[in-house]
């Protein structure tokens, strides 16, 4: 038995230390969210998609300017000839030309084009802000959830303190014949169990750290302790939760968040723009089964430079008009091809319509059930340490056996941590409103 307590007083010398090394420093959900924004690789690599999106607008916009091409040439030309065998003649000519083409390509192809790369464009911000939205909430989440599974380890700390406070007295009280050997047992089989999730709030406690560190970039630095007095901040614990915990703002309403969520919703919106993008597909692919109308103009100059020089010049202009006969039927194929690829974007319209006004009306109605199970949850915590008292004062003068008290000690521990756990889901619940109604952003937040 002493080699339990030994251990235990060496893990909260160990964990005391730990987290007295953070004094100088605090954290806060708005330091956590621009550290996460600032380190997310896959932010910047959106950034760069955003620009690669913008440089394809500029080149649709160029469609609508001619194309000209300048061609120079330079040469010699040698001829000799042989008309009998007391002559000879020789000719050398140095050829040179140059001609300047433009065209101008006529229809609709380029308007067409010109609208689905703007689509794209805004199909590419929407999608930054639909991976951003995800960085900060998973930010929020995993930090809130550091700070959850910490407050289940106090809890688990103190319950464990308490058992083998318990165990200990069970233990001199057998020695005197005032409990029975069960009693003793009975104690010491608490206590294991108190061990136990202390151990695994221990290891949750690290999972929190990691998960958390793979968003931001960086191990969380709260301050647990007060640096005045270096009294404990969660001494009051599960209570002390309001300390870090920070609700955001919400929408006034069910009404209002559904409004929100079906205009801003970024993924909502990316897939509105595919389904117009996919309707821009059908009406070019319908462009190929008609004829197309072209303008070139071209200006050339040559000259031949022998004894007499001859210059030439020419104008031309031409009018070309195609009518597309056969080409293999894949003007047809890639017709129905744009129609079914129209049909499927309406259709993931439809049913990311539904699963968000599902999430967004389920989230909702959590919230308030939260809310209200907090304040029983409260009770129940302040119902159970009454209890707890009056138990062992009970067992003092003998009305109560060993197995009440520790039947009392798990309630209260078992209240304390589901306040927490509600604590937690509240928190989380009000954030993925925010991010389904689209406002997951920092400025919305107010954080710059």
């Amino acid at each position: 038995m002493m080699l339990v307590k030994l251990k235990f007083i060496m893990f909260l010398i160990f964990v005391n230390f730990s987290y007295f090394s953070n004094l100088l420093s605090s954290e806060s959900l708005e330091n956590v969210l621009i550290d996460a924004f600032n380190y997310y690789p896959d932010i910047k690599k959106s950034k760069f998609d955003l620009k690669a999106s913008r440089a394809d607008v500029s080149i649709s916009k160029t469609d609508f300017l001619p194309s000209i091409d300048l061609t120079l040439s330079q040469g010699r030309k040698i001829s000799k000839s042989n008309p009998d065998t007391s002559s000879y003649n020789y000719t050398n000519l140095n050829p040179s030309s140059l001609d300047l083409e433009l065209s101008q390509p006529l229809g609709a192809t380029k308007y067409l084009n010109l609208k689905s790369a703007k689509n794209n464009f805004l199909v590419s911000e929407f999608k930054d802000k639909s991976l951003v939205q995800e960085v900060l909430y998973k930010a929020t989440k995993n930090y809130y959830n550091f700070l959850k599974e910490r407050f289940l380890l106090d809890v688990a700390i103190k319950n464990e303190k308490n058992l083998i406070q318990k165990f200990d007295a069970t233990e001199k009280r057998f020695s005197f014949k005032d409990v029975t050997k069960t009693d003793v047992f009975q104690a010491k089989a608490r206590l294991a169990e108190a061990t136990s999730k202390r151990l695994e709030a221990e290891n949750n406690l690290e999972i929190a750290r990691s998960d958390f560190k793979s968003v931001v970039g960086r191990d969380p630095k709260i301050i647990w302790y007060d640096t005045k007095d270096n009294k404990k901040i969660t001494g009051s614990n599960p209570k002390d939760w309001s300390k870090f915990a920070k609700m955001p703002k919400l929408p006034n309403s069910l009404d209002n968040s559904l409004a929100l969520a079906l205009k801003n919703n970024p993924e909502l919106n990316q897939i509105k723009l595919e389904l117009e993008n996919s309707k821009i597909n059908i009406k070019k692919n319908g462009l190929n089964f008609l004829p197309e109308f072209s303008i070139t103009g071209t200006y050339g100059k040559s000259l031949e430079s022998t004894r007499a020089i001859n210059r030439k010049e020419t104008y031309e202009i031409t009018a070309d008009f195609t009518v597309p006969i056969f080409n293999k039927g894949h003007n047809i194929y890639n017709l129905n091809k744009s129609r079914n690829q129209a049909s499927s974007s309406s259709n993931s319209l439809k049913t990311k319509e539904i699963n968000l006004i599902h999430d967004v009306k389920s989230t909702w109605n959590k919230i308030q059930s939260l809310i209200s199970s907090i304040e029983s949850l409260k009770i129940s915590v302040e119902s159970n340490l009454v209890a707890l008292d009056g138990v062992s004062k009970e067992a003092g003068v003998g009305t109560r056996t060993t197995l009440n008290i520790l039947d009392a000690e798990k309630e209260l521990t078992e209240a304390e941590a589901n306040l927490v756990n509600a604590q937690f889901n509240l928190i989380d619940s009000s954030y993925k409103l925010l991010k389904s109604c689209g406002l997951m952003n920092l400025n919305y937040l107010e954080i710059k």
